[in-house]
């Protein structure tokens, strides 16, 4: 799922919840949402969200269609 996806990628950058949203220009209850999916971020915040974590936008984009 994408936020099996989200979490691993920010864990091997060594990176916080925090410091994942403040890069992205997002609150962190919503990247928490996004991990948990609870929510999927637009392509936009995805395409963001893929440069930060180093993770392709396509796999992402993917795995929000599948969960959607």
């Amino acid at each position: 799922m994408l936020g099996s996806i989200l979490k691993t990628a920010r864990k091997a950058k060594g990176m916080t919840q925090q410091e994942v949203a403040d890069s992205a220009g997002i609150h962190v209850r919503t990247y928490q949402n996004y991990e948990s999916n609870k929510r999927c971020p637009t392509l936009d915040v995805a395409a963001r969200l893929s440069e930060i974590l180093g993770v392709d936008v396509r796999d992402l984009a993917q795995r929000q269609s599948r969960s959607a």
